[in-house]
């Protein structure tokens, strides 16, 4: 299944700009790779599936609002934040990454993409929450993978506003305990897998 037909199986309607934006960070993406160990290496074809549009499949699940302000904690390779602002330009995407290479690769895609919506930090999550500039300023707080959910909420719980979500993707086997609840959706390319992200609303 290739980006195109991915977006019409998660109801994404994008037009060919932004598709073409997204295969531009893929191919950013494979070719850093090589020198940040950004991920974990594979074929372009599996970073694809393993992270652009699993990225999307999160997006489609959690609905950020329009016009909504996101922040992506521990961003990396930008994933979910920068696939996010992508796919919609109405959100303001927040990447906060402390690695100061893993900064700066966003640095670069952030021009490189003129994502003009987006906006890197090189700190973390405790640090921004305790800027009056962030502070419960979020929609949605969302990191792939930085902390189980409770972990995070800890980390990251100050930075999301009164009513929104922080949303973390779990595993097949991880407990989900309150104040999160689960959210589930099959993955369109790989028949018989189900993603889970753990939801708690401030």
């Amino acid at each position: 299944m290739d980006l195109e037909e991915a977006c019409r199986a998660l109801g994404l309607q994008l037009p060919e700009s932004q598709l073409a934006v997204l295969r531009r960070y893929l191919d950013l993406l494979v070719q850093w790779n090589r020198k940040l160990d950004l991920v974990a290496p594979a074929a372009p074809d599996q970073l694809l599936r393993a992270h652009v549009l699993d990225s999307l499949l999160l997006l489609a699940m959690i609905q950020p609002p329009q016009g909504g302000a996101v922040a992506d904690v521990g961003s990396g390779a930008g994933l979910p934040g920068v696939v996010w602002a992508v796919a919609r330009p109405d959100l303001w995407v927040l990447l906060l990454e402390p690695r100061r290479k893993r900064a700066a690769f966003l640095e670069r895609v952030t021009l490189e993409l003129k994502l003009a919506n987006v906006q890197v930090e090189p700190v973390r999550a405790e640090r921004a929450a305790a800027n009056p500039q962030y502070a419960r300023r979020f929609h949605v707080v969302v990191a792939r993978a930085v902390a189980g959910p409770q972990r995070f909420l800890h980390l990251a719980g100050g930075l999301v506003r009164p009513g929104g979500v922080v949303a973390v993707p779990v595993g097949p086997d991880t407990e989900i305990l309150p104040p999160f609840r689960e959210v589930r959706r099959p993955v369109p390319w790989e028949p018989g897998r189900t993603r889970r992200v753990a939801v708690a609303v401030a």
